[in-house]
């Protein structure tokens, strides 16, 4: 199964789930039950994690860590960091607008700022409140003429965002797609004319590509989309979208990772001019990072950016097929899904030699020693932990 038909078989088995449910949970304001009760902290509305277990019909798992706590089935897993503001899904990182946190029973607690603009519209973004159908894809490589954005030894970026916006473009309108590009040479280009773009383009999305940099060690695709607004403050113009808008940065991030097996800088959501003040659903994709040798000559080099293309443009189209008025909620069967990987089976420990002597009561027979009792604990995914340190040295906001 590709991670296209993963991604929208997850979606649609969980959504089926709900059919019974009101319809007012279409709309992605209205997801979680009014029979929740919300608990404040720190001015912020939080939900039981038990309860949005329970309400995807989710089963935990062991996480393999006092940190990770895991709910899932054989489609899907979400594993939660209580250590770092992190969540993967189906192994993939996002970073969550609040904490984790306990309430006074001990419960875990997620805010309902990342149940409601961030969680569900990752497993169910057939759910998101007035999907439409995309004829429009705006590509805007980023930086440009006087502004070469970051330039090391290897590449600068405004040749390189260039570059992968015009092969990408190309390999979108061979998949039936009608592309716009923000510029389609190396000339300057103010924000607010590639914002002017987007607005003007009809049902479109708009990718805006870039390249990161930082210490030299530092690797991997990072991608970027507008945050939600924070309590009482104002909303922004992309706040309108946040559903969609992390939808579509998951839809990305995940195939690219597919793609180029590039380090998971994880999909955030920040306060970017540029992201704030687009009117349609966005995305801002840091490809790598200049600043380390190996990925910026892979880089600048075709065969990688190929691979990039590729996690792009098959993002592009998962996202589109989701987001489509025509998409359909219909249950998957269970022989589609793939199975959830096998624990690693736990090494018996040898059992302790019984130096005390006994005698059998009279009559009875000395029984053997007792069949060993299976004790191997399922200690799950424990591969890489996440890590929270953020790089010393980031690309600047734009």
């Amino acid at each position: 199964m590709t991670l296209r038909q993963l991604y929208l078989t997850c979606a649609c088995s969980l959504a089926a789930m709900f059919s019974a449910t009101p319809a007012a949970l279409h709309a992605q304001e209205s997801a979680a039950p009014s029979a929740w009760s919300a608990t404040m902290v720190n001015g912020v509305e939080y939900y039981s994690l038990e309860h949005l277990r329970s309400f995807y019909k989710l089963r935990p798992i062991d996480g393999g860590s006092p940190h990770l706590h895991t709910i899932g089935n054989s489609a899907f897993r979400l594993t939660f960091n209580t250590a770092a503001m992190e969540l993967q899904a189906a192994g993939y990182r996002c970073r969550l607008s609040h904490p984790i946190c306990k309430n006074s029973e001990g419960e875990l607690m997620i805010s309902k700022t990342d149940f409601v603009k961030l969680i569900d519209p990752i497993l169910r973004p057939t759910y998101i409140a007035e999907r439409r159908e995309v004829r429009t894809v705006v590509i805007d490589p980023g930086h440009g003429g006087s502004d070469p954005g970051n330039k090391t030894e290897w590449l600068t970026e405004a040749d390189c965002t260039l570059a992968l916006a015009l092969e990408l473009a190309r390999e979108l309108e061979k998949r039936g797609l009608h592309v716009i590009l923000t510029r389609n040479m190396d000339r300057d280009l103010a924000d607010a004319e590639r914002v002017r773009t987007a607005r003007e383009a009809p049902a479109a999305i708009f990718i805006s590509l870039h390249v990161n940099s930082g210490r030299s060690d530092i690797r991997g695709i990072e991608t970027y989309t507008a945050a939600p607004a924070l309590p009482n403050s104002r909303q922004m113009e992309a706040n309108r979208h946040d559903a969609a808008n992390i939808a579509l940065a998951f839809a990305l991030h995940s195939h690219l990772l597919t793609a180029t097996k590039a380090a998971d800088g994880a999909c955030r959501r920040v306060h970017y001019s540029l992201l704030n003040t687009v009117n349609c659903p966005a995305a801002m994709v840091l490809v790598g990072y200049g600043t380390h040798k190996q990925e910026a000559a892979a880089l600048a080099g075709e065969d990688y950016r190929a691979e990039l293309v590729s996690g792009l443009a098959n993002g592009i189209a998962s996202f589109c097929a989701a987001i489509s008025p025509k998409a359909q909620l219909k249950p998957a069967h269970a022989e589609e899904l793939p199975p959830p990987p096998a624990p690693p089976a736990a090494p018996a420990k040898p059992a302790k030699p019984d130096t005390k002597k006994t005698t059998p009561a009279k009559g009875s027979s000395a029984k053997g020693s007792s069949s060993r009792r299976n004790s191997g604990s399922n200690k799950g995914n424990s591969s890489k932990k996440s890590s929270s340190k953020k790089p010393a040295s980031r690309k600047r906001r734009r």
